[in-house]
């Protein structure tokens, strides 16, 4: 934990001031270990140089995602510049000299890629135990990021204190409540700043579309979510198996039994380096889409354009409008709100 964050803590909900008790430092000076404490006594403690806001319920609820980015650990840096970062900013200077917040950083790859387009501090927030395992390995060598172990919905940062970009792109359905999470990672930006999300879409207009969402996706999601990490896994990789025949490929993602998406082509790639890179990416996004996290919601347009409304009433200050809302919409878009 770097000293620059202690400026930006607080308690989660109270958003009472936080002090810094016992602290050991390492010969760079970043703090190793001690204990947060508010004014009503609570004490977070800062283990392994993570500040941990956390209980053993509220990580059981996202148990699985620390298991699927410790597996899933592949580069997609490919996929991330060619669909997010063109699809919502454009061009990734857009981060350089920018304070990011990574709310739901999973593996730490893309507060990596943050940090080697010149941002100038990233703050990644994640509840699974990723933070202590590939997230850790991602972020080793930088000095300019901060990793919180946190619920993004309560989290532990000073309201209107960042100037810079709150990101939280294909990760906020995954709260208890896309609203109060919006509400709460809205409320962290600073004048000038922006609060960049997305969320999954309601696709079920039409009859084969209402059979493909509610009776096969919700009915397999509805079994394996009670089933062990070994069982998703191997469901996920027969279907990304499967994705590879032609034909039969594509029928299985039209239908909702897998998903695959738009896999980018790199120059100059070998044919069997794109088959392989076509099976993991079906692998973590079938995993992703059926896994055995508590919470995956789908959201209407009309209730994402309420939710909008609610945080930013001037219109003109939310960009990406057209594109998020047109159909198809581009891969990876997300709405930036400027605060």
């Amino acid at each position: 934990m770097t000293p620059f964050l202690l400026d930006y803590l607080c308690e989660p909900i109270t958003k009472a001031p936080l002090r810094l008790e016992g602290a050991v430092r390492d010969a760079d000076g970043q703090i190793v270990s001690g204990e947060l404490v508010a004014p009503s006594g609570r004490r977070y403690p800062i283990v392994n140089g993570i500040p941990r806001f956390v209980d053993p319920l509220s990580i059981k609820t996202v148990a699985s995602f620390g298991d699927e980015w410790n597996y899933f650990d592949f580069d997609f840096k490919e996929n991330w510049l060619a669909h997010t970062v063109a699809n919502t900013f454009g061009s990734p200077e857009v981060f350089r000299g920018k304070l990011i917040v990574d709310a739901g950083g999973g593996s730490g790859r893309q507060s990596r890629w943050f940090l080697e387009y010149g941002a100038k501090h990233v703050i990644m927030m994640e509840l699974s135990h990723a933070v202590d395992g590939i997230a850790r390995r991602n972020l080793s060598g930088f000095k300019n990021v901060d990793v919180i172990q946190c619920s993004i919905d309560a989290p532990p940062l000073r309201d209107q204190s960042i100037d810079g970009i709150v990101y939280c792109h294909n990760v906020i359905h995954h709260t208890a409540s896309v609203e109060a999470t919006a509400r709460a990672l809205w409320a962290l930006v600073a004048p000038g700043g922006e609060f960049v999300f997305n969320c999954y879409g309601l696709n079920d207009r039409g009859i084969l579309r209402w059979v493909r969402f509610h009776v096969i996706y919700r009915g397999l999601r509805g079994f394996l979510s009670r089933m062990p990490f070994p069982v998703i896994l191997t469901y996920a990789r027969l279907m990304a198996a499967a994705r590879l025949i032609p034909g039969l490929g594509w029928f299985l993602e039209k239908a909702g039994f897998c998903v695959q998406g738009d896999v980018p082509r790199i120059p100059g790639e070998r044919a069997w380096a794109r088959i392989r890179r076509r099976f993991k990416l079906t692998s973590l996004n079938t995993f992703d889409a059926f896994g055995s996290h508590s919470y995956q919601h789908h959201k209407s347009d009309e209730e994402i354009r309420a939710l909008l409304r609610e945080l930013q009433p001037d219109m003109s200050k939310i960009l990406n409008m057209d594109k998020y809302f047109s159909r198809p919409q581009p891969i990876g878009c997300a709405l930036r709100v400027i605060r």
